[in-house]
């Protein structure tokens, strides 16, 4: 079988955009993961899907193919790949990091490709392309820059819906430990085998761009730091000092030597320890920062967590508040997409209650243009990025 049937209901969420289906949307499927053409009850074209039919979430959308044909996996996901390294082309220099595949948005659903220079890292969340990785992998050594490492960093929860295991997988060329990437002319290290994601998070370069262009003569306070990414881009912008925090010794030991590799290394202090308890400290002690980052890790990752998510957002940016000294500036992030924009925004609202100051919003950032968000899945936007000033 080669066709998937919408039911009636189905197709008309379709029609408004609706990229992902359940199984009792569609009137049946293959047996086996599949690339599948995709109808309404009527014949209506609604382009090629990928159907998995151990998964809850059994078809999701990848767009229209020209000519009516399914086609094979080798040119499907050859043209696939062409096609989103090419878009990404004025981002995608030697030594940059760029996505290079954004899942749905891409055509691509549940694939996540991003370039290290020249180290390749993706994350498969669909169980065709799973099945289908050879030619993923040809598509990938052809379109993007002969890279000396493909790696499948699969090790995320959300492939046991997909019936696929957790794993780290070398897919291609020589292990590569670590690789220097470049941006704003920061050399930054990224360690494809044990960093965070498929390594750092690409998805926050905008919002680098504003905090190394804000932070002349700045104290910076850069909370969840992780391998500090900010404090650096802060220290290149000209920053007075940059404070790290993250509770993995490990990551700000990657910072300290980053900054050092960048002539950076006396103007950073960094400390492992918890973002609240760490707050609560420096409030006792009366310590101030003209620009505080809080970039923490998602605290909504399913509905079921999002009162909790929302109350830890709160406390979190009132305690980020109540260190920021007059006229300072606070960039502040969910990366919780079940937290949209406006209820965080609310939660900020809240947080900013009853200060002794005005806080006013100055700017809303999001993730980079090779993070691109589709209209009809919101989910897609998940990055939001609020920048904030304390007005006395």
């Amino acid at each position: 079988m080669t066709t998937v049937v919408l039911n009636d209901r189905a197709a008309k969420l379709w029609r408004k955009g609706r990229p992902w289906f359940f199984a009792d949307d569609v009137q049946s499927g293959p047996d086996l993961p599949a690339l599948v053409s995709v109808t309404d009850t009527r014949g209506h074209d609604a382009g090629l899907g990928f159907w998995s039919p151990r998964s809850r979430l059994a078809l999701r959308l990848c767009g229209s193919w020209p000519g009516g044909e399914l086609p094979t996996a080798e040119a499907f996901f050859d043209a696939r790949i062409r096609d989103a390294v090419a878009r990404r082309a004025p981002l995608a220099g030697a030594d940059a990091g760029v996505r290079l595949v954004h899942g749905e948005v891409d055509g691509l659903a549940g694939l996540v490709v991003d370039r290290y220079a020249d180290v390749v890292v993706v994350q498969v969340g669909a169980a065709y392309a799973e099945q289908e990785c050879g030619a993923l992998v040809a598509a990938l050594e052809h379109h993007a820059g002969a890279p000396r490492m493909i790696l499948a960093r699969n090790d995320f929860a959300v492939r046991g819906l997909e019936g696929l295991p957790q794993e780290v997988r070398l897919l291609a060329g020589r292990r590569v430990e670590s690789v220097r990437i470049v941006e704003g002319g920061l050399g930054i290290t990224v360690r494809p085998f044990t960093g965070h994601k498929t390594g750092f998070y690409l998805d926050q370069r905008p919002a680098r761009a504003f905090v190394r262009e804000h932070a002349r003569g700045r104290r910076v306070l850069d909370l969840f730091s992780y391998q500090g990414g900010f404090a650096l881009s802060a220290l290149s912008g000209g920053a007075a000092h940059a404070t790290a925090i993250d509770q993995s010794a490990d990551a700000l030991a990657q910072a300290q030597a980053d900054a050092e590799a960048n002539g950076l290394g006396s103007g950073l202090t960094t400390r492992s320890a918890n973002a609240f308890t760490e707050l609560r400290e420096l409030r006792k002690q009366g310590a101030e920062f003209d620009l505080v980052i809080v970039d923490p890790p998602a605290f909504a990752k399913s509905r079921r967590e999002v009162d909790g998510g929302l109350r830890g957002y709160r406390d979190l940016n009132r305690l980020a508040l109540r260190v920021l000294a007059p006229g300072g500036v606070v960039v502040t992030c969910s990366c919780s997409h079940h937290v949209q924009l406006p209820r965080f925004e609310d939660i900020l609202r809240q947080a900013a209650a009853d200060l002794p100051f005005r806080v006013v919003l100055r700017h809303r950032l999001g993730a980079g243009s090779d993070h691109p968000v589709w209209l009809g899945l919101p989910e897609s936007e998940y990055l939001k990025v609020v920048v904030l000033e304390r007005f006395d």
